[in-house]
């Protein structure tokens, strides 16, 4: 060699908080390790640093155990002997919503600055494939590099390189190994020094002289072994010494970056060995073209970067999703997480949504009008929302415990979301005037709408009013009508009536919270579920009310005109839009009437047989595909009238019971899924929305929901983090490639087939797994469930008794999904498909009242922006160190925009920031609007005071 290498050791751990162990068994095992780390760097300065980087949800862990710590932490960590990653939690970036991303930056950097600043790097490396606005994201926090593994391969992509975001923005990026993902000083040279073992051998060699120890009662078996006695030195003959450097050596040099080598010692929850200064040392001294230093990530980048900075690197754009090539290779892309544990998936949707789209919009404008914002209780469930947002725990890849603690955190944050969403639209409908547009009389109903684009459609209410206490008659010599009968018209706040329909009324106690009166008083009530046709304004609300009147006689009835009911008896469901078509299997027809594009044999079901894990997806060697196909399916007229109709379909798809034992086959002993679903169109709605609900007690399958489009294309247009992407269909030949080609991908809220002139879309709700088969129809299939075995325990290859034993990853029993078909003219965006998505994903909140003085009108926009078509809300909150409001806002075209933000709130001023909330600029205010540039696909952040 011409010129010394140089080789940085860095040393550190991945700590899995939620894994092999639950959170509170990882915590008395995190004990001990934080313990030996503050001793071990106390006590020998020539330990230089160790890196923590499972978020710092560890120190939090670490310090409710050992509070008396905190300040030997803080001083390890300002002096950058102890390093931590800028997370709260070590996210899958794909699975959760762009804005939880933003949110765990902002827990995880508040809490590092706490504690004396964390990695200067970004650090996605647990994450299953890396999306495209990572690099705006990143800069938005002050950060500008990046090291990450998954979704990439040393074929593709140098060790260093840039990485360009959809929008531009750009990270200096160091892709780690192949082979040994960040563990290739651990694999190469402190197995075959410490444990004496081969490089990557993962296995144990019984040995008695470790005294190894096993809990073996029923209730404890399942545990690892513990070796009472280990050697805790390292092989110095020159032999030993020379075979680890040769083979560290050959390892790393094929991504030297410069004259650097990267020898990273980062294994899962391995916790640091001690004399690593004295091996260096010894390597050292055999080692006459290469310096061994133990060094920091911080440095280490600082370093390469410092030296690579004036020459050109190759430039990566977009999201990286590359696989694994050779066999044996550690750094796979693992893209199967997002349908593995269904169940979770669900329950983050809903506590996301209530978030994010419902009680911080509602908190943060009440608190313009006198309400305190409750930010200690958001951040609790935000808290407790990133917990979930760890790697392994959101991914289903965990122990079945780890899972069921999960619930407790979905749990309180549903709560804390639900419960701020109510007592900020009471505090703010006391404000509201209702009596100025409206009759003393009249009960009132008003809505609220936090997205910023309008609603207009049909949304339901239920609505409990007194009853009545008096008879109406009639007059005419029959019956008079019953008791309780109420007639009335809905009517907005000009005097125009509103066309709704009350589908049932049935009588109810209905609780009271009065201040100073017990909490068990009641009042009797009439129950009225009533569909109600309503234009609510983008982020705001509009009031209505529903006015008692005499009833309506005609007395000489006459032929009158014809009724649009949406619903008919032959199975057809039509509206302005739309005509749907049942089949006797269940499945039905679409005729988009703008576009006159029918699209045939939509939602039947397949059932394969599926044999892998949490990351992967297997099949068995002698698999079946089951279909709907061939079913009879019960069908079945619900709700027929002119605001919905709505169809129930029933059927029954019978599937092995489980796969072998050996994964090589399916049982031939069969079991029934039992599904139902509803199908429902509303008047003036542009797409068929489903519930579908179904009893899982099969096991080792994949069951998908397949909607053939008919649509000519190469290419999907799928919602990634604040953007859409635009992905390939056709198969990729992977050859005999470790990890083949994956098609099923990752999404948000909605997946779309276009030719450009018409297309068909999919809108869900927490539903993270698509795939556009590569078919003459362009089938859309949606994952709908994929189960496998179990195999995170001490003991990976279990017993027939640990199989029956942990059932969680088989997601038994009653799941509910809610998704929409969405066929548009154009695009996606040409369609309106991302707008359709979020108005299907995020309600509108009702509330009724009386009529009564207030300060406010009885219909209102808080903000307007324009173009809306083009923009959409990411956040309304609180600004986390500022009294102000934060209004974050995505641009979701490729276009430059002029944008134009009008507000009826009384703001002073505005300005853009950053996305960690530093402030960049001041902008102007005028006349309650204010206009900025948005460049393509740009994230911006606004504080409003």
């Amino acid at each position: 060699m011409s010129e010394k290498f140089k080789m940085h050791v860095i040393s550190g751990t991945h700590w899995d908080r939620e894994w092999r162990h639950t959170a509170e068994q990882s915590k008395l095992h995190l004990v001990d390790f934080m313990d030996s780390i503050l001793h071990l760097l106390e006590s020998n300065k020539e330990y230089k640093c160790f890196c923590v980087d499972g978020g710092t949800v560890v120190l939090e862990d670490y310090l409710t155990v050992r509070p008396e710590n905190q300040d030997r932490v803080k001083k390890l960590i300002e002096t950058k002997r102890m390093q931590v990653v800028n997370f709260y939690t070590l996210p899958e970036t794909n699975t959760v919503a762009p804005e939880s991303l933003l949110r765990n930056l902002l827990v995880g950097h508040r809490m590092a600055e706490e504690f004396g600043g964390g990695m200067k790097s970004g650090y996605t490396a647990t994450s299953y494939g890396q999306h495209s606005q990572m690099p705006q994201i990143y800069q938005g926090f002050g950060i500008d590099t990046t090291i990450l593994y998954r979704g990439t391969n040393k074929h593709i992509l140098a060790p260093l390189f840039i990485w360009e975001g959809v929008d531009g923005s750009r990270l200096y990026t160091l892709r780690t190994f192949d082979e040994a993902t960040r563990t290739n000083w651990y694999f190469y040279v402190h197995q075959p020094l410490v444990l004496g073992k081969p490089c990557r051998d993962l296995t144990y060699t019984y040995d008695r002289e470790h005294a190894p120890v096993h809990l073996c009662d029923e209730g404890l078996y399942e545990k690892a072994f513990v070796l009472l006695k280990e050697d805790y030195d390292f092989r110095k003959d020159n032999n030993s010494l020379q075979q680890a450097l040769e083979a560290i050596t050959n390892q790393a040099m094929p991504y030297a970056i410069g004259h650097h080598l990267l020898a990273l010692n980062m294994e899962d929850n391995s916790p640091p060995f001690g004399l690593l200064p004295d091996m260096i040392k010894a390597l050292n001294s055999i080692s006459p073209d290469i310096d061994i230093v133990q060094d920091s990530l911080d440095e280490y980048m600082e370093t390469i970067i410092g030296e690579m900075k004036d020459e050109p690197l190759p430039i990566h754009r977009g999201e990286l999703r590359y696989t694994s090539v050779e066999h044996g290779n550690f750094n796979a892309l693992l893209g199967a997480t997002h349908s593995s544990r269904i169940k979770l998936k669900l329950l983050n949707e809903r506590a996301e949504t209530n978030l994010m789209y419902l009680a911080e919009p509602l908190a943060a404008i009440a608190s313009i009008f006198g309400k305190e914002y409750p930010k200690t209780n958001l951040d609790r469930a935000w808290e407790a929302l990133l917990k979930n947002h760890a790697h392994d725990s959101i991914c289903g890849a965990a122990v079945d415990l780890a899972h069921e603690d999960m619930l407790h955190n979905f749990s309180l944050a549903n709560t804390v979301a639900e419960e701020v969403s109510a007592r900020s639209i009471v505090s703010f409908f006391s404000r509201i005037d209702t009596a100025r547009d409206f009759e003393p009389t009249d009960h009132t109903i008003t809505f609220f709408n936090t997205l910023n684009i309008p609603r207009s459609g049909v949304i339901p209410v239920v609505i409990d009013l007194p009853q009545v206490t008096e008879s109406i008659s009639r007059d005419i010599g029959i019956e008079g009508i019953n008791r309780g009968d109420v007639f009335y018209d809905i009517i907005d706040n000009e005097g125009n009536n509103i066309e709704y329909v009350e589908l049932s009324c049935e009588p109810v106690r209905i609780g009271v919270e009065r201040e100073l009166d017990s909490k068990a008083i009641k009042f009797p009530a009439d129950r009225r579920r009533i569909l109600l046709n309503a234009d609510v304004p983008a982020m705001g609300y509009t009031t209505y009310a529903l006015r008692p009147r005499d009833p309506r006689y005609v007395l000489h009835p006459e032929i009158g005109p014809d009724r649009e009911l949406i619903a008919r008896e032959n199975g057809v469901l039509e509206n302005e839009h739309l005509k749907v078509m049942l089949n006797p299997n269940g499945t039905f027809s679409i005729l988009h009437k703008e576009t006159s594009r029918l699209m045939e044999h939509l939602h039947y079901f397949t059932d394969s047989g599926e044999t892998g894990s949490a990351h992967i997806s297997n099949q068995p060697q002698r698999n079946t595909i089951i279909t709907s196909l061939g079913s009879a399916a019960t069908i079945t007229l619900v709700e027929s009238n002119l605001l919905r109709g709505q169809y129930k379909v029933e059927l029954s798809i019978r599937v092995p019971a489980a796969a072998t034992l050996d994964s090589r086959d399916r049982l031939r002993q069969m079991v029934e899924i039992p599904i139902t679903y509803w199908l429902t169109l509303e008047k003036g709605g542009k797409y068929l929305k489903t519930r579908t609900c179904l009893h899982n007690e099969a096991r080792d399958h994949k069951l998908c929901v397949n909607f053939p489009s008919g649509v000519k294309t190469d290419f999907a247009a799928v919602e990634s983090a604040f953007a859409v992407e635009r992905r390939p269909i056709r198969r990729m030949d992977t050859g005999d490639n470790q990890e083949p080609f994956y098609p099923f991908q990752p999404m948000q809220n909605f997946v779309d087939v276009s030719d450009g002139q018409s297309g068909l879309a999919v809108l869900n709700q927490g539903l993270r797994e698509y795939e556009v088969k590569d078919d003459a129809e362009r089938t859309l299939a949606i994952t709908l469930l994929r189960t496998h075995r179990a195999y995170m325990t001490a003991n990976t290859d279990m017993t027939p008794e640990e199989f029956d034993k942990y059932t969680g990853q088989h997601s038994f029993g009653d799941l509910e999904y809610n998704y929409a078909l969405y066929p548009h003219a154009g695009d996606w965006e040409a369609g309106g498909v991302l707008q359709a998505a979020y108005q299907f994903k995020v309600d509108a909140r009702a509330i009724q009242g009386v009529s009564r003085d207030g300060q406010l009108p009885s219909t209102n926009t808080f903000f307007a922006v324009s173009p809306a078509e083009k923009v959409m809300l990411a956040a309304l909150k609180q600004a986390e160190q500022d009294e102000g409001l934060i209004l974050r806002l995505w641009n979701i075209t490729a276009e430059t925009l002029n944008v134009t933000l009008s507000t009826s709130l009384p703001f002073k001023t505005v300005k853009s920031l950053r996305l960690d909330e530093t402030a960049l600029a001041d902008l102007v205010l005028e006349d309650g609007q204010v206009w900025f540039e948005m460049g393509p696909h740009k994230i911006i952040t606004l504080l409003l005071k």
